[in-house]
């Protein structure tokens, strides 16, 4: 154990704003539950993902995207609003966070011309900067000086909704692509009224918002902004500008939080760089920060964008690039990353992998989850305690992601467990991407779950392939089955040849890869493999994909971040083409305009995978109770399978006995 303030001692420094006392430099930006009761508040689901956060060590957590544009919140077309005299949550959601020490923060928001995201609004146009046409045929109608000034007094109204319900600090979202970033952009707003032109007048209605708040609320009320330092967008302004920009802000807000983005959902770098994706080394955004640091006087400087590692943000702020440094997913993944860093056990942080999973299944299903940390947005159950377990014997068939998991969770609950891997090392098939540079957080989640199993009362038995008499012979009580998934392998002629391999095998001896090369499958694992042998190896590689898309698994998010990295690598791919032959010279194919070749050296197969689900029911009657979890059970990512270890292990010698209890 190292000694924390010696090690991080910028980190674990407390700052005071305004009147408000922050107890370190590590806050929680934004990354909100989707849960949202039918008058814009948070719900009880929500505040308790939130609280989680807080309990794990957090100086500030916010609660992100709250409209403060009357017109909008009224008509409904906006999920989040605070200024409703019903809205008891808020003040529940803001004493859940400041109970356990940190400071609780609203993020106020006007969507501007993304107003319409959740509703059509019926015909009517959103509000924006200047008349225009969204790319997806949305109308925008210039905005009023009267109804500007209306979203202003709305800022200031929200603020103090926010501080009446107990939030000691607001934080204004001009970043990303809002209604304030739309009219500080050059390239948006091109009015010639006191609104727009030089950047003064663009920025005259975040300066006014805050101006606002200060009147409502008092001028020793903690105030920030979050700004894009770039927009990383075609026709979008750079660093230059996002400097004059803060220069604006500055002493005007007491922090200015450096992000990048335009949200602009049809530019995938955009994106990719504004939630800070796996292809780009960790701080990339930092040296928009950096840049604003030195530029303003009077405000604090945040900054974020994929960090996780806490001596990287240590040297962040200790060479003056900000004074703060925010984590979503970081926080998200290990909530209680800040508390291991203040005991001195950086070792045990969990790492978010930038996969992106979090933001996925949060806009497609609501609840943020994610793939290596399966009690996130699962609050209620941990608080909700379970009856206690019967001590089971366990035996875990595979030591792959699931199985590691599934042990862990059974040991943790105090159950004799074994975890049998027919390999001799632990980590599963996954381990062929170990060496892949922006899987580097991957490969250091798979060694901390060893590490754990290492320090467990776990009986692991590497070089053990289990059979169904091995397992009987064990007399489990509960038998978990993680054995995992098998590469598909298509039925084309020339399959079989010897310049075929399979993607696994690609990945794990890159040395293979030979001369022009042609990745059948447009998944993420053939993806993925194209971008490494491409950036790593300088490989002159193509993509063959039957399906009109890249197949995300379900994370479109991640798929995002993968369009980015093609494009810079100008890696093509053959959309609605399928392979019909392999040739010594080639792939022949069948795509949109008929038939055509491409020339290939080497052709990697990155068809998919198949679960193992005939050698996992080998396994059903060995026990009274049989799960099969992760990949044999549906080939799917992390998520799925860390997901369904918690799940199966958390309920072992439990059923029946609430019941029992009660009874």
């Amino acid at each position: 154990m190292i000694n924390a303030f010696e090690t991080f001692p910028h980190l674990l420094s407390p700052l005071k704003i305004g009147s408000v006392v922050f107890r370190n430099r590590m806050f929680s930006a934004p990354i909100s539950s989707a849960e949202v009761v039918y008058d814009g508040q948070p719900g009880i689901d929500a505040v308790m993902y939130h609280e989680r956060k807080a309990m794990g060590g957090a100086a500030a957590v916010i609660y992100g995207e709250v409209d403060v544009d009357p017109d909008e919140f009224k008509a409904g077309r906006w999920p989040r609003e605070i200024t409703r005299r019903s809205n008891y949550n808020y003040p529940r959601l803001a004493s859940a966070i400041t109970r356990h020490g940190a400071v609780a923060v609203v993020e106020l928001c006007f969507a501007g011309v993304h107003s319409r995201f959740y509703d059509s609004g019926n015909g009517k146009p959103a509000w924006g900067p200047v008349d225009m046409t969204l790319p997806n045929g949305q109308k925008v109608a210039a905005m009023t000086d009267d109804r500007i000034l209306e979203v202003i007094a709305g800022f200031g109204k929200a603020a103090l909704a926010a501080k009446e319900a107990g939030f000691d600090m607001v934080c204004l979202h001009g970043a990303h692509g809002f209604g304030l970033q739309q009219f500080m952009s050059p390239a948006m707003n091109t009015r010639t009224d006191r609104w727009g032109g030089n950047t003064e007048n663009r920025c005259r209605f975040a300066v006014m918002a805050i101006e606002e708040i200060r009147k409502t609320c008092g001028w020793d009320y903690p105030v920030e902004i979050r700004i894009s330092g770039s927009e990383i967008a075609k026709d979008g302004y750079g660093i230059d500008e996002g400097c004059r920009i803060a220069e604006q802000l500055d002493g005007i807000a007491d922090v200015i939080h450096v992000s990048v983005g335009a949200l602009d959902r049809f530019n995938a770098e955009s994106f990719s760089r504004t939630s800070l994706s796996m292809f780009y080394p960790q701080g990339r955004n930092v040296e928009y920060a950096a840049e604003i640091k030195k530029r303003v006087k009077k405000s604090l400087v945040g900054t974020v964008g994929g960090l996780s590692d806490p001596y990287f943000m240590e040297d962040i702020l200790a060479s003056g690039k900000a004074d703060i440094v925010y984590m979503a997913r970081e926080l998200v993944c290990d909530p209680d990353m800040p508390d291991k860093v203040r005991r001195g056990r950086p070792e045990d942080i969990r790492k978010c992998m930038r996969c992106l999973n979090c933001f996925a299944e949060g806009v497609a299903h609501g609840d943020i989850l994610c793939a290596i940390n399966p009690e996130i947005s699962r609050e209620r159950e941990a608080y909700y305690a379970l009856p206690q377990p019967v001590k089971q014997r366990v035996l875990v068939i595979g030591g792959g992601i699931a199985g590691m998991q599934a042990a862990l969770t059974a040991s943790g609950y105090g159950h004799d467990v074994i975890l049998c891997e027919k390999s001799g090392e632990l980590g599963g098939r996954i381990l062929c991407e170990r060496d892949v540079p922006f899987k580097k957080r991957l490969h250091e989640y798979i060694l901390q779950q060893r590490a754990l199993i290492a320090k467990s009362n776990i009986d692991l038995r590497l070089d053990a392939e289990v059979t169904p008499e091995y397992a009987e012979n064990e007399r489990p009580d509960i038998v978990i089955a993680a054995v995992g998934s098998d590469p598909i392998t298509p039925d084309i002629p020339g399959i079989a040849g010897g310049n075929v391999y399979q993607a696994i095998e690609a990945f794990k001896k890159p040395d293979l890869v030979r001369g022009k090369t042609v990745v059948l499958g447009a998944g993420l694992a053939g993806t993925e493999l194209a971008i490494y042998l491409k950036g790593e190896f300088g490989i002159d590689v193509e993509i063959v994909e039957m399906l009109g898309d890249i197949s995300a698994g379900g994370n479109h998010t991640h798929k995002m971040a993968v369009y980015d990295i093609i494009a810079q690598k100008n890696i093509p791919i053959h959309f609605n083409t399928k392979a019909v032959e392999i040739t010594s010279g080639g792939v022949k194919c069948l795509g949109p305009e008929g038939e055509v070749s491409y020339n290939a050296d080497t052709v990697i197969c990155a068809t998919g995978m198949k679960p193992l689900q005939e050698e996992a029911m080998k396994f059903n009657r060995c026990a009274e109770v049989f799960h099969m979890i992760g990949d044999c059970r549906k080939a799917a990512n992390i998520l799925f399978a860390n997901s369904t270890a918690h799940t199966a292990a958390k309920f072992i010698g439990r059923q029946g006995r609430r019941e029992a209890a009660s009874g």
